[in-house]
């Protein structure tokens, strides 16, 4: 009979590790389920050369806006906006 490996470290780290508690909600997991996925073909639509960025959070703040959705202030939304 062959003798089983034993776990690497790696697996048994993974295998234990849970966050004590999660995080506070971000603005984007406070918006309904259809307006994240619309919020994210806005995020898939940017385009650094054709839109200034500052140009593109006010447009997107006041369509949202409009939706009664809130987004947070320019800075935080451009970090978001621009990380992929």
């Amino acid at each position: 009979m062959a003798k089983a490996k034993a776990p690497s470290l790696l697996d048994d780290v993974l295998g234990c590790i849970s966050n004590a508690k999660p995080g506070p909600p971000t603005w984007f997991d406070r918006l309904p389920p259809d307006a994240q996925q619309e919020m994210l073909r806005v995020r898939e639509s940017y385009m650094p050369l054709a839109y200034q960025k500052r140009a593109y959070y006010r447009a997107t703040q006041a369509a949202a806006e409009k939706r009664g959705w809130q987004i947070p202030g320019e800075k935080q939304f451009l970090a978001w906006l621009t990380a992929r």
